[in-house]
């Protein structure tokens, strides 16, 4: 009866890779949130990336629109649909001041774009690529992924994204185009109505591309849901910008007195900077939600807190086997007894793998998607192969704050200086070996006690509450 109990309250957090549970937000989550994305975004730099990430824009922007284009033209079933995307570009993607100005101008240049050698196709295709490429990397910064896509793998979403991803925006947008000719009399009959009625879809449109692209673009499993919310916060952000940009536009026609017939350019570059910035701040809440629920997102990297955490670890996995009898435990699991972050834990586990204490297991399975979770194909699983009697703390404190034998030999390979007030590195490393085998020659096991004992003691606790 006890190893059930324990072994539902170890499966608490569920078996998710940086997931979420279907719990939602509570409202001091939602504040933490708020202050959590405000940190990242200053920590990420985001606004800067912005900046690089509208310049690269406008650069890829032509080759991206003839690749478009050209795929279009292979289908004849997709005749009508550049007639379509313009008008959707006009009415949706950006302020109608100046997207038929801009509109006209890029299918100009992609026309001509047509006529270029093979030499220059291939710059086309480059130019593209490079583009996707910084994309999925600042998106992998948003993430904190350590580990990029293999090289041919990128490649293959990178075809995917352009060959797949045109064909279905046509679809989407040919869609969309015979959802306002059935509905046409709406907007006539009842012009409030209408209005609502094309906002909200141009916001679920919106909204489901953001979702794609959340959960598609960087290289870590991410949760349907936070990718939804996300994204319908930037589609919401979205919609705003572009009314208040166009606001701007009539109400304060500055641009237009000063650059004349060149005033779409630097509204152009502006209009893309809001677009990166909010496409940005949808992927940090995104990123953000599964941290505010499960992780110590206030933490701060403090002087021997890797060793307290390094700690931590290896008493869930000391502990889970135990009580379970089963010596795999499961990432998720140690992170919910924990709290400490998907990248921090394995950075610990790394070292531990590294030392011989801990192994990983990697558990292929069936991949599934659901909407509260999109489940990892195979499940990292993680065993303490060091002996809990025989490992001691002072192990773990070498490890992983100070190593007297690799602070003697740098003294060693650097040299002292030979002056009275030059520090005697060794001298100091063996004081502090002393101190560190007098007061952590504990094992593991000792320290840790019996597991059972502390999770009977919580039931107690929790049934007298």
């Amino acid at each position: 009866m006890l190893n059930k109990t324990v072994e539902g309250l170890s499966r608490a957090g569920g078996e998710f890779v940086n997931g979420s549970d279907e719990r939602g937000l509570t409202w001091p989550e939602a504040r933490d949130l708020v202050r959590f994305a405000v940190r990242r975004l200053g920590e990420e730099r985001l606004p800067q990336v912005a900046g690089s990430l509208t310049f690269t824009t406008t650069l890829a922007m032509v080759p991206l629109l003839t690749i478009v284009l050209a795929i279009f033209t292979m289908f004849p079933a997709f005749g009508q649909v550049r007639e379509m995307i313009d008008a959707w570009f006009v009415q949706n993607l950006m302020p109608k001041a100046i997207a038929s100005t801009i509109s006209g101008n890029l299918t100009q240049f992609a026309d001509k774009a047509k006529g270029l050698s093979a030499l220059g196709a291939v710059a086309l295709l480059f130019t593209t690529a490079a583009t996707m490429s910084l994309i999925e990397r600042v998106f992998n910064q948003i993430w904190s992924v350590r580990q990029p896509r293999p090289l041919p793998q990128r490649l293959l979403v990178y075809w995917a994204l352009l060959t797949l991803g045109p064909l279905l925006f046509g679809l989407s947008i040919s869609f969309t185009s015979q959802l306002v000719d059935v509905t046409g009399g709406l907007e006539r009959d009842a012009s409030l109505l209408g209005t609502l009625f094309f906002t909200l879809a141009s916001v679920a449109v919106t909204t489901a591309g953001y979702t794609l692209l959340y959960v598609v673009v960087p290289n870590r499993m991410v949760a349907w849901r936070d990718a939804f919310w996300g994204a319908l916060a930037a589609a919401i952000a979205f919609e705003i910008a572009k009314r208040g940009f166009g606001l701007f536009i009539r109400q304060f026609p500055t641009y237009a007195i000063i650059y004349g017939a060149l005033a779409a350019l630097p509204l152009f570059l502006v209009w893309i900077y809001v677009t990166w910035m909010i496409t940005l701040v949808g992927a940090v809440l995104t990123a953000a939600l599964p941290v505010v629920k499960h992780e110590r997102w206030w933490y701060q990297p403090a002087p021997g807190g890797a060793f307290v955490d390094a700690m931590s670890v290896l008493k869930v996995l000391y502990g889970s086997a135990r009580l379970s009898g089963n010596a795999l435990v499961a990432g998720s699991t140690i992170r919910d007894h924990t709290r400490i972050g998907y990248d921090e834990m394995g950075r610990l586990l790394d070292r531990m793998v590294a030392e011989g204490w801990v192994g990983r297991v990697q558990d292929e399975a069936p991949a599934r998607v659901g909407w509260h979770f999109h489940r990892r194909g195979s499940q990292e699983n993680w065993v303490l192969l060091a002996d809990p009697a025989s490992l001691r703390l002072a192990d773990v404190y070498r490890l992983f704050v100070f190593d007297c034998a690799a602070a003697e030999t740098m003294q060693r390979e650097d040299g002292v200086a030979d002056t009275p007030l030059a520090l005697d590195v060794g001298d100091l490393a063996r004081q502090v070996e002393e101190a560190v085998e007098a007061g952590l020659d504990q094992t593991l096991a000792a320290h840790f006690g019996d597991p059972e004992v502390a999770v009977m003691a919580d039931i107690e606790a929790r049934a007298a509450n």
